[in-house]
């Protein structure tokens, strides 16, 4: 038993049991069947010999229990259905999981959109607010220039009553006076 390959048997890779029968293909292409586990609820964990094409798809169908009895042990059967169920559930939780995966995937690219859309918009606000700034900065400039025009026409306004007032009061004491 030490010259198997144990890694190979427990891996359920291609084994070549050294007492292996003779598959059909044997004789042409130096072919040796394999040693492989049934699954099928009738057999379940039952060995047999398979042809060594199998894995090629090229095989002759040749197929002979490795054990030559019908009963298999119920202890092997439960063990190989229990393995068998956490399998599927193993893979029942993947697929769920890379549902789940899809969906968050889905729903980042939303929001990397939406991020991606709210930053534009905040860019033509922030613009927008920077134009109104510095039109404001210009209005208040103007406003402020306006400002000084109309203090300066005021001042002009009351210098030319003050030169009106004085010219009337000499005209009118030039009256009296003649």
């Amino acid at each position: 038993m030490d010259s198997y390959d144990w890694e190979n048997i427990i891996l359920n890779k291609e084994y070549k049991h050294p007492d292996h029968p003779k598959c059909y293909c044997d004789s042409d292409a130096g072919v040796t069947p394999v040693l492989m586990t049934a699954y099928d609820r009738a057999n379940i964990g039952r060995r047999y010999y398979a042809c060594g094409n199998i894995f090629e798809g090229l095989n002759c169908d040749f197929h002979q229990w490795y054990d030559h009895c019908e009963i298999v042990s119920p202890y092997i059967v439960e063990e190989v259905r229990t393995l068998n169920q956490a399998y599927n559930r193993a893979v029942c939780d993947i697929m769920i999981s890379s549902d789940d995966n899809m969906k968050l995937r889905q729903r980042l690219e939303l929001l990397e959109e939406s991020t991606h859309k709210l930053s534009k918009q905040f860019d033509k606000l922030s613009e927008s607010y920077r134009r109104s700034e510095c039109e404001n900065l210009e209005l208040s400039n103007e406003i402020a220039t306006q400002k000084q025009i109309v203090k300066q026409l005021m001042e002009e306004k009351q210098k030319t009553i003050e030169d009106a007032a004085k010219i009337e009061f000499k005209v009118t004491i030039e009256r009296i006076t003649h």
